[in-house]
């Protein structure tokens, strides 16, 4: 039985999809482009040349391995994740393929808690059918053990757990997102394909990848300028926007958030790349500056510190402190420290002002975050505190080149790596360019430890922040 099959049957994927499928028809002409299921219909022909770049005759007649669909926000992109990997587990047949002993998987993987939820209840939607919850041997905290002796999981930003298992396919929920969350352990996109792809050539097992548009980079934009429109291309590339997909979603919606901000919007319904949007420092160059076992420095009466604080409220940011040292030209972080969230700020103070002590040191510049608060919370503990006069963009751009020429020492610390690397520059009206975080993200650690790489190359009397 294939996919369309499957979908139509009423004791199988309908149920889930609900008894009108009309909505539904261009996921269906999708799904019989990947399987490489006959597409006969003008109207589905002229679909796929809109969404692909190329005709009907030059698609492979055995359908694609590889698959990208790049559709906008509310197109059900989440709910076809849920049915591809239901049908891959329990009927498409590929524990067929399998060794005795042998257990297959499919995993579904998503780049936080939050997306692997919503792919979870509708996976558990998919199998609440009596047919398919027939085939269901026991339900695990990440997903299903099938009768047939496969396995389907909901993997939230790490894949990991899956090692040693053979893939019968693998379904990458919003694959343009990982590595923006720091709660996502896969770094890109790049890193989770290179991972996952050894372990699907066993069964041949495809590898499909559901997203939003968003930076021109990694393995997704990748796919995109190698196979969108390309007639010879090996991996299908569908882009659309959501309401081509979905035509139940209303476009006073789509014209709402495109009147809030249009560069957003074109990405979340239009699926469009974002232009404005594009990364600080590839993480490649940050991970060369990092002394491998180097957590942190401790005193050394010969150096001269400096330290920079980036404060929060103690309910959902971190809080961050950075010690540094100048070595020549190079800035030698010595100390990159955090207080996650929930905290008291004056508990986290004292234990700031303990670490400076340590270093010798009895002043600290930091952000604007509650100053007057922040800095007799400082004084209270013998510490001098001034606000830097230089914001976190200003800070950004100029640890730009001390990265790039390398004249700086980083402390292995994975998350003030991903932090550093996931930061995004963001070009605004009127050409402004805005260095900041991703959505979602944080920058707690890289601020600070950017702040401190500033002024302790320029020197206190320099930075112009405690005169």
């Amino acid at each position: 039985m294939n996919i369309i099959e499957a979908i139509k049957d009423e004791n199988l994927f309908r149920p889930f999809l609900g008894e009108d499928l009309e909505s539904w028809k261009p996921w269906l002409t999708a799904l019989r482009a990947m399987y490489g299921l006959p597409i006969k219909a003008s109207q589905s022909k002229r679909l796929v040349r809109q969404c692909t770049g190329r005709d009907v005759s030059t698609m492979p007649q055995d359908g694609f391995d590889t698959a990208l669909f790049l559709t906008g926000r509310r197109s059900g992109k989440s709910r076809i994740a849920a049915v591809i990997g239901a049908y891959e587990a329990a009927i498409a047949g590929h524990e067929k393929k399998l060794a005795k002993g042998e257990r297959g998987i499919v995993p579904i993987i998503a780049p936080t808690k939050s997306q692997a939820r919503i792919v979870t209840n509708y996976l558990k939607g998919v199998f609440a059918t009596p047919m398919l919850a027939r085939e269901v041997e026991s339900e695990t905290r990440e997903g299903f053990e099938l009768r047939n002796g496969t396995m389907i999981e909901i993997l939230a930003g790490d894949w990991r757990t899956i090692r040693g298992y053979t893939l019968l396919a693998a379904i990458v929920d919003e694959a343009c997102f990982f590595g923006i969350s720091e709660e996502s352990r896969i770094r890109s996109d790049t890193e989770l394909v290179r991972a996952i792809a050894p372990s699907l050539a066993t069964v041949g097992g495809k590898l499909i990848a559901i997203s939003s548009p968003y930076a021109r980079k990694g393995w997704a934009h990748n796919q995109y300028k190698m196979h969108h429109g390309n007639d010879t291309g090996e991996t299908l590339v569908w882009n659309c926007p959501s309401r081509t997909m979905n035509s139940t979603l209303p476009q006073r919606i789509v014209d709402r958030a495109l009147a809030e901000d249009l560069a957003s919007a074109k990405s979340e319904y239009l699926g469009e790349w974002r232009d404005d949007v594009a990364s600080f420092i590839p993480r490649q160059v940050i991970e060369e500056l990092v002394v491998p076992g180097r957590d942190r420095l401790s005193h050394n009466h010969e150096n001269r510190y400096f330290a920079f604080v980036d404060m929060s409220g103690g309910r959902s940011d971190d809080a961050a402190l950075a010690i540094a040292h100048k070595e020549g030209r190079t800035v030698v972080i010595d100390l990159a420290k955090r207080w996650a969230p929930p905290f008291n700020p004056h508990h986290v103070i004292s234990a700031m002002a303990e670490e400076l002590k340590a270093y010798g040191l009895r002043r600290v510049i930091g952000d604007n975050y509650a100053a007057e608060f922040t800095a007799s919370a400082f004084v209270e503990n013998g510490i001098r505190y001034r606000k830097s006069d230089k914001n976190k963009n200003i800070i950004y751009a100029e640890l730009l080149p001390r990265l790039c020429s390398g004249d700086i020492e980083l402390l292995d610390d994975e998350r003030l790596v991903s932090q550093l690397a996931s930061l995004e520059r963001r070009t605004r009206s009127g050409g402004r360019d805005v260095i900041d975080h991703p959505p979602g993200g944080h920058d707690d650690l890289a601020n600070a430890v950017a702040g401190v790489a500033v002024v302790a190359a320029a020197g206190y009397r320099v930075a112009g922040a405690l005169q």
